[in-house]
């Protein structure tokens, strides 16, 4: 009775031993940003604030994959730019699409995948937009906004942080 005992409680830590290690895949492609500013006449105040938007996006992503590649629990599945603007037919068209982001996902292995947009109405702040589809499912888990506003050297990296905190609350892992 005893060597029965002990093998099933063996057991049940074997299932729980995999049940705790199994990670959530999550594909992060590239950010887009829709800027809906108005367009200045100085074309090197234009090329500065572009230069800067991309740097930002850089910003957001490169903290948005470290954040969550650090937490327990997930694994962060890379998607080439190639791979994501051949997925993308148009501005807003990942993001849009549930099942459009979903096949890119799936098509990298992953669980769920983050398609995200910088949304600029004004130059005084902007938005950092994120929505999480289930890959197997084709579906919407979950949409979050955080306005950026200030610095970006400050604002993104606390924005990012908040988010990647809310995804670890949802996500099972």
């Amino acid at each position: 009775m005893m060597k029965l005992f002990k093998v099933l409680f063996l057991l049940g830590q074997f299932i729980l031993a995999g049940a705790v290690s199994a990670e959530s895949k999550i594909a992060v492609p590239g950010f887009e940003l829709l800027d809906l500013t108005m367009r200045l006449s100085d074309p090197a105040k234009v090329a500065a604030i572009d230069a800067q938007e991309q740097q930002n996006l850089r910003d957001i992503e490169m903290f948005l994959r470290q954040g969550l590649d650090n937490k327990e629990g997930f694994t962060v599945v890379e998607v080439s730019s190639e791979a994501r603007n051949t997925a993308d037919k148009s501005i807003g068209y990942l993001f849009d699409c549930a099942k459009c982001a979903a096949e890119l996902g799936l098509s990298h292995g992953s669980d769920y995948i983050l398609i995200g947009r910088l949304h600029k109405p004004t130059y005084l702040f902007s938005y950092l937009i994120v929505r999480i589809f289930d890959t197997h499912e084709n579906k919407l888990v979950k949409e979050f906004r955080s306005e950026v506003k200030g610095d970006p050297k400050v604002t993104i990296p606390g924005a990012v942080g908040i988010l990647i905190n809310k995804i670890d609350k949802i996500l099972p892992h």
